[in-house]
């Protein structure tokens, strides 16, 4: 399936690589743009969604603050029914944010092929014509990012002559019925995978000690903006009295926010460096995405007056009728199913 839905990304991809002349840091950045405004709607439902629970915040307080002191499993089960119901009638649904995420995850692999697959999607050779090519070349098809390696490897003069014209190669030398000659026929330029002169297919873990030590800042960057874009998600995501209960109780949550960093700070150290570039721009972009729709589309700011109305009118909302268990003399006996009638 992500193979299927990377075809038309490749178009894409091919079609920024154009634009720029072949450049592929140039052209992953104008292509991680696209791909961030494909996504924007998605975004913008979040958002949305986000904006619609937070003008339900009075009320939810409201309901909060009528079982506050009462922590039974009963009354929690209450409270959280009315809260839902509250939801519900608002036409508010918890469900509504996870199924853009859910869009833009299935995208994320397709869209990550297209990046790490530079000469299938921009150049048009196919799988097992890059695979015959690499092993010519003497580069591992084993790593994620051998096609960038490869892409460098073809701009170098003089190795392009090193691959064997169609003439002498036999289809048991080529990977099945590829015929490598016959694909490169016509290609006389690939995408330029280098930046500041440097080839991008080597692992950022190589650098060291080396002459482009330079390299060991994209993993690093990337480790800087994780931090950033967590704290701004933090900060311009709205969260529900339920998730600021639950962040400041689970510690968990805060050791995940170091983590994550780090993993991706790891994983860019270990892939090609070229992928730690379209990673820093996906990020910068979808901080930039994140900070508009806040602006555009801000969560409303309450009052106390507000918070007191909200108060009346979920009181005005609810029909009193006799509690369940009633003792002669007017002393009622308050029951965890009828806590609320006397209000």
């Amino acid at each position: 399936m992500f193979d299927w839905l990377a075809v038309p990304l490749g178009y894409v991809m091919r079609f920024c690589s154009w634009l720029v002349g072949g450049n592929y840091v140039i052209a992953l950045l104008l292509f991680a743009l696209i791909m961030q405004i494909v996504l924007c709607p998605f975004g913008i439902k979040q958002q949305k969604n986000m904006v619609k629970q937070a003008y339900l915040r009075p009320k939810e307080m409201a309901i909060r603050k009528k079982y506050a002191g009462r922590n039974d499993r009963a009354t929690m089960q209450k409270m959280q029914n009315e809260i839902l119901q509250l939801q519900q009638d608002a036409g508010y649904s918890p469900l509504a944010g996870c199924l853009p995420m859910l869009f833009q995850l299935i995208l994320i692999f397709p869209i990550y092929q297209v990046a790490i697959r530079p000469l299938e999607f921009i150049t048009g050779l196919s799988e097992k014509a890059c695979i015959a090519l690499a092993d010519i070349a003497g580069i591992a098809t084993n790593s994620s990012s051998y096609q960038i390696k490869l892409a460098g490897w073809l701009n170098v003069p003089g190795n392009l002559q090193k691959v064997p014209s169609t003439h002498s190669i036999t289809v048991d030398e080529v990977v099945e019925t590829v015929k490598v000659g016959e694909e490169l026929a016509g290609h006389t330029s690939f995408p330029n995978v280098t930046l500041f002169g440097q080839d991008l297919g080597v692992d950022p873990w190589d650098a060291f000690g080396e002459s482009f030590w330079w390299l060991i800042f994209i993993p690093i960057i990337n480790l800087a903006l994780m931090y950033v874009s967590q704290y701004l998600t933090k900060k311009l995501q709205y969260q529900s009295t339920l998730q600021e209960q639950a962040n400041g109780q689970m510690s968990s949550m805060k050791i995940m926010m170091l983590v994550m960093p780090l993993m991706t700070m790891f994983i860019t150290f270990s892939f090609a460096a070229a992928i730690g570039i379209y990673w820093i721009f996906r990020t910068i972009l979808s901080m930039i995405q994140q900070f508009i729709l806040y602006k555009a589309m801000p969560y409303p700011k309450f009052t106390e007056e507000d918070y007191k109305n909200a108060e009346k009118e979920m009181k005005g909302k609810r029909v009193s009728k006799a509690p369940a268990n009633y003792v002669a003399g007017g002393r009622e006996i308050r029951s965890l199913h009828h806590i609320d009638d006397d209000e």
